[in-house]
Parts: C-alpha cells; sequence; structure tokens
C-alpha cells in the first residue's frame, strides 16, 4: 500500500478519537490495549508525544477503514465527537448560508450550540444504552430509537421544548454522517419521519389556581433561611402582586413607604429592561395594607438604595429562574402538586383580587376593572376579559 493512500492525524487512544483540549481526563496508554485496538487496521505509528496527561499518536491511517478506527465502542461518546467535529468556530454562518457549495447542516457554529448539542447528545446515548444496549454504533439507531426517546420527554419538557429536542436530533444526525462519513448511507435515524409528541407536563392543570396568603407566608418563612434572598422575591409576588422577573429587577430606592394609593406606601416599576416589565412598561404599585407595608419594609431594612431588594448570596442579581427554582422545591415538598403551574402567578392572582376588592370599595365596578388592570401592567384599556383572568370574583 502506498504511503498517498494514508494521512496523519493525532489520535488519543484512551479517548478512542481524535484528540480534543477540551478533554481534561488523564490518559495512561498501555501498550496492549494500543495494539489490541490497531491490530487488523494497518495502522502505522510515526511518533508518541505528551499533551495535557493525554498520550497522542501521529496515525498514519487508511481512510477506507476510518469509521471502524475513529469510532469508540461507546455510542455516547461516539455522539460527544461527532458534536465535537462538526464545531466550527469563525466560521460565517450568514456567509455560508449564502454559499451553494457549502453545506451549513452538520456545522455547529456557536459555543451555545455546541453546548445545546453536547447536552443531548450525552442524554441521547445513555437513553439508548440503557434501553437498547446491544447498539453500540451510532448508525444501528433507528427510527425507533428516536420516537422512543422523544415519547420518554412527553412527561417532563413543554411541548416548546420537544421541539428544540427534534430538531437538535435532526442536527446530530446530520453530525454523525460527517463525522463518520465512511458509514453515512449505513444511518437509518430518519428523525424528519418522527412525528412530534404532544407534552403531557400539565395535563391535569390549568393556571388559574390562586395561592392563598397563608400558604404564601408558609413559603416566605421556608425560603427565609436560604442563602440567598429569593424569599425577598416572593414577598414582593405575595404583597405586591408583582411578576417574578420584576422582584429580581426592583432597587430599594423605587420601594416608598409613604403616599401612594392607600396611604401605605408605593412600589415604582421603572420604564425598559431595568423595570423588568413586560413590553419595558412603567407602572406604579400601591402597597395595599399596613401588613404589606409591614413585610415589605423588613426586606429592604439596612440596604442601600442602589441595591436589588432580592438578591444572590454573594449580592449579585438575581434571575427568575433562582426565584422559580426555590419556589418550586419549598411548594412542591409542602403541598405536593396542588400548585403546580400556579407560584408567583397564583400569588399575583390573589393580589390582584385583593386589590379589585379594596378599590371597588370606592368606585364603579367599571373604573375598578381599569386600575386593576392598570396595576398589574397590562393597562388600562383592556377591559374585563383580561382582568378576569386574575380576579375570579367581578362585582
Amino acid at each position: 500500500m502506498g504511503r498517498e493512500s494514508f494521512r496523519i492525524r493525532n489520535y488519543c487512544l484512551l479517548c478512542d478519537f481524535q484528540y480534543n483540549v477540551r478533554c481534561f481526563r488523564s490518559c495512561k496508554t498501555l501498550k496492549f490495549i494500543f495494539f489490541s485496538k490497531i491490530a487488523g487496521f494497518g495502522v502505522i505509528i510515526a511518533t508518541k508525544k505528551i499533551l495535557n496527561q493525554h498520550t497522542i499518536f501521529d496515525r498514519i491511517e487508511n481512510p477506507a477503514r476510518k469509521e471502524d478506527i475513529t469510532m469508540s465502542k461507546n455510542l455516547t461518546r461516539q455522539l460527544v465527537h461527532a458534536v465535537h467535529d462538526c464545531y466550527t468556530p469563525g466560521h460565517d454562518k450568514r456567509a455560508d448560508k449564502f454559499n451553494p457549495a457549502i453545506d451549513t447542516g452538520w456545522k455547529i457554529y456557536s459555543s451555545t450550540s455546541r453546548r445545546d448539542m453536547l447536552d443531548l447528545a450525552k442524554d441521547f446515548g445513555k437513553f439508548i444504552q440503557k434501553n437498547s444496549p446491544e447498539m453500540t454504533r451510532a448508525y444501528y439507531v433507528s427510527w425507533n430509537e428516536v420516537h422512543a426517546y422523544l415519547n420518554s420527554k412527553t412527561a417532563t419538557c413543554a411541548d416548546s421544548t420537544i421541539v428544540k429536542i427534534y430538531s437538535r436530533l435532526s442536527k446530530l444526525e446530520l453530525c454523525c454522517k460527517h463525522t463518520y462519513a465512511g458509514s453515512a448511507d449505513q444511518f437509518r435515524w430518519n428523525v424528519y419521519e418522527v412525528d412530534v409528541p404532544a407534552s403531557t407536563k400539565n395535563d391535569g392543570f390549568t393556571k388559574d389556581t390562586p395561592v392563598p396568603l397563608d400558604v404564601s407566608k408558609a413559603v416566605i418563612t421556608a425560603l427565609m433561611g436560604m442563602r440567598s434572598e429569593v424569599g425577598n422575591a416572593v414577598t414582593l409576588s405575595a404583597y405586591a402582586g408583582m411578576r417574578a422577573n420584576e422582584t429580581t429587577c426592583l432597587k430599594v430606592k423605587n420601594v416608598h413607604f409613604t403616599g401612594g394609593e392607600f396611604g401605605h406606601g408605593f412600589i415604582e416599576i421603572v420604564k425598559g429592561p431595568e423595570g423588568g416589565a413586560k413590553g419595558g412598561r412603567p407602572r406604579i404599585i400601591p402597597i395595599l395594607n399596613q401588613e404589606a407595608h409591614n413585610a415589605i419594609k423588613s426586606i429592604v431594612a439596612g440596604k442601600n438604595p442602589d441595591d436589588h431588594v432580592a438578591a444572590k448570596a454573594d449580592g449579585s442579581k438575581m434571575t427568575p429562574d433562582n426565584v422559580q427554582r426555590a419556589l418550586r422545591q419549598v411548594m412542591d415538598k409542602r403541598f405536593g402538586r396542588t400548585y403546580k403551574g400556579n407560584r408567583c402567578h397564583g400569588m399575583r392572582k390573589t393580589w390582584a383580587q385583593m386589590y379589585y376588592d379594596t378599590v371597588r370599595e370606592r368606585c364603579s365596578r367599571k373604573e375598578a376593572v381599569s386600575k386593576t388592570n392598570e396595576v398589574l401592567g397590562h393597562g388600562s384599556n383592556r377591559g374585563e376579559e383580561m382582568v378576569r383572568m386574575y380576579v375570579k370574583n367581578i362585582h
């Protein structure tokens, strides 16, 4: 066989694929393992070097047997390698898209996309290894495994998430076909033939269950024991009807304890992203009563005007996910599935009913509806249909 029939590539024996600087495992290569792997494949060793604890061989391989040599016997590792192999940092996606000579289907352009694809590759690989351990090659995967994997996500994922997984599976198939080009014609995933299953995550649950104030108080007490100030964020939802994102954006200087519609003070949601409101709309939220006044005052005590009312343990800005995650853990543990899908939102509904009842005592039904829509951040002209989503008892 002539030298021109081969090509050189850096090869990590233990990792069983082309060396990747992002792999930090320690490789300890033994001769008998090494020779057992290359036996019969016509591989010639040129040099050996140590790099970041990996034993790397400059490998001269026969392209005709590429798929046999570079494919690990571990399915998950094969899928992960395909993602790494198709990552093309520095390539211009837009320029590639308008160049008919370039196939963009297999390319992964951004680090974020690569991260998402790696998560999928690992999860999909583990699923197949658990349920179909006889499948040791990526091209053994069929329509049935893809369909079963998507069905396994229906109980825990929303419809939008399942669609994303479906799209990434299609991409992963293209990545594998590109990386293992010698076996491309053997792939039969046929993801495009799979019907995307509907989510059953929220079956039996509707987002119309208010969270009673007593329940909110118990949850706040439990959250106050955490290192972060997530309890402060939930206090704002329970006593001021604020959205999760708004609670994480609120600063102390925008909380006032005098004046306001009821004389107990008010909270100012500032305009734009800084305020965290939907559409960036500013608004004023009145503090309803003395109990709410005291609860909100207690969570800003000792803070500076520019501090966030709810911050992480290190003082940095909290995210809505931080709030929802902690709230879910506490509420599910104490109340089971009673308030599933109705946590911050359910507290907001309870506050909306309290506000409506209070203003209805002093104004007409139409005016009460308008004012309630306005303090909830929907706009005063949205009408009774909108307010009914929050206020069940319109009188």
